[in-house]
């Protein structure tokens, strides 16, 4: 399995590290290239900023044997509603392409704050796949804001990663990952809050889906 931070940039803020109000281009092609890169390696073997309630798609009936069992998770973390966006965008064209290629690896899609993981994730990536070769899908966008500081609807998530009594479950040990992280490179500390997901989720058993 091979290993890959995306860290993309937007706009300038005034806040260290922070999210910027402008998305610079080439963003949302770095964020809908990872659903493609888990969809790849997923098995190890041979809108508007504004809305609020986190998207449930029903999942198909009946997913053929080609097909994960689960959803594929996109959770994001965001300040000023670019990670936001970019994940619900994310969302609603893996959704589209569903309608299209009904027999995709992913069933369906579940995107939702970093801070529902323990209502709307962590029961199903606690749970083995059918098959021992195959991951759960789970994608990572999240901002910086402050000083160095994760938005305020992934706060929680983000204190639980750090938590010593956490890293004996190893809650994403059947889980693969991507991140893409948010932030301003004028700033010393950047994308502090993505590199965070990063590393401790590969700490806490997750896979890295890609180089």
């Amino acid at each position: 399995v091979r290993f890959r931070l995306a860290a993309a940039c937007t706009g300038e803020n005034k806040e260290g590290g922070g999210e910027g109000e402008e998305e610079k281009e080439g963003t949302k092609a770095d964020a809908s290239s990872l659903a493609k890169d888990l969809e790849e390696t997923l098995v190890v073997s041979p809108e508007s900023t504004a809305a609020k309630a986190p998207i449930e798609i029903e999942p198909s009936p009946q997913p053929t044997q080609s097909q994960s069992p689960t959803p594929l998770f996109v959770l994001y973390g965001s300040a000023t509603g670019n990670a936001e966006h970019m994940a619900k965008d994310l969302a609603a064209s893996y959704q589209t392409a569903l309608q299209s290629s009904p027999t995709a690896y992913f069933p369906s899609v579940t995107c939702c704050p970093l801070n529902d993981y323990k209502k709307k994730c962590l029961d199903v990536w606690s749970a083995p796949p059918a098959s021992p070769a195959a991951k759960h899908g789970v994608l990572f966008l999240c901002s910086t804001t402050g000083n160095a500081d994760a938005p305020e609807n992934a706060d929680r998530f983000v204190r639980w990663l750090k938590r010593k009594s956490t890293e004996p479950t190893r809650p994403f040990r059947h889980c693969a990952y991507a991140v893409l992280g948010l932030g301003d490179s004028n700033y010393d500390v950047f994308c502090a809050v993505g590199k965070l997901i990063d590393r401790k989720v590969g700490e806490l058993g997750g896979t890295r889906a890609r180089s």
